[in-house]
């Protein structure tokens, strides 16, 4: 892909030279009379003083396009830096807002447990305030994240919502965004029915470059989902790399595939 660059590059220079060098020329003849009465007796330029000329128009013509290539990038960047924070802002209020409707529902019902669940969700959430001004953070780090996420489901659940971690998902290296796993099985308990009787199991495995959260679909109407979460990771993602979140959606199975972004070293 990078050679092709160079190639087109390349090509693109030499192009506008030839375009340049030839405006250069019609230029001089216009305005310089001497040139005019030149050109009536024959070519006035010989091949060695255009192959000069030429490779001037090329000079010039490299500098002005790496310019221009280089404050276009910058600006990219730059534009891509802030739609990313303003991603990243998103996450803080769409997780408290999600817990604190859940806390709001305990009060009610079950008050010793709302508070014990306040206790937990102050701890996941000071963890939250120290990663999610990180562009990416690494699996462990996010898995750690989410051990405290499952520990408010299982206390708010119980055993209506069962994640399953696979073992060689806790071996992998790679970085990926902030509670990108997190959301994802939020968006799983959001969007499906889970009781003691009837449990949403979640399964979170690898193919080795990638991450898979999936769950068997046992749908819920539920009209004020917003679909924050997904969408917020699926754009994180086209600004931090190439590789696509793959989204599998059938009759029976919800599926959707991240990519580990490889740990530089």
């Amino acid at each position: 892909m990078k050679t092709r660059r160079i190639i087109h590059g390349a090509l693109l220079v030499m192009g506008l030279s030839v375009v340049g060098l030839l405006f250069y020329y019609a230029l001089w003849l216009l305005t310089d009379e001497e040139m005019k009465q030149a050109l009536k007796n024959g070519w006035p330029w010989d091949s060695w003083g255009m192959l000069v000329d030429y490779a001037a128009c090329c000079l010039f013509t490299t500098v002005v396009t790496l310019y221009y290539w280089r404050s276009r990038e910058k600006a990219e960047k730059e534009r891509d830096k802030f739609r990313l924070q303003a991603l990243e802002n998103q996450l803080s209020p769409h997780f408290v807002f999600n817990n604190f409707s859940i806390l709001a529902d305990l009060i009610e019902v079950n008050p010793k447990q709302a508070s014990e669940y306040l206790m937990n969700l102050s701890k996941v959430y000071r963890y939250t305030l120290s990663h999610l001004d990180h562009t990416v953070v690494t699996l462990q780090e996010e898995l750690a994240f989410l051990d405290r996420y499952l520990a408010l489901l299982q206390q708010r659940f119980g055993e209506g919502i069962q994640v399953r971690i696979a073992p060689e998902v806790t071996k992998k290296n790679g970085k990926l965004p902030p509670a990108a796993l997190q959301m994802l099985i939020e968006n799983a308990v959001k969007h499906n029915e889970h009781t003691q009787a009837r449990p949403l199991i979640i399964d979170v495995t690898t193919d080795g470059y990638r991450i898979s959260v999936s769950n068997r679909k046992q749908p819920i109407t539920n009209e004020d989902s917003a679909n924050i979460g997904q969408h917020n990771i699926v754009e994180r993602y086209q600004l931090l790399t190439s590789q696509k979140v793959v989204i599998n959606n059938t009759q029976e199975k919800y599926c959707v595939t991240i990519p580990l972004i490889p740990i530089e070293r």
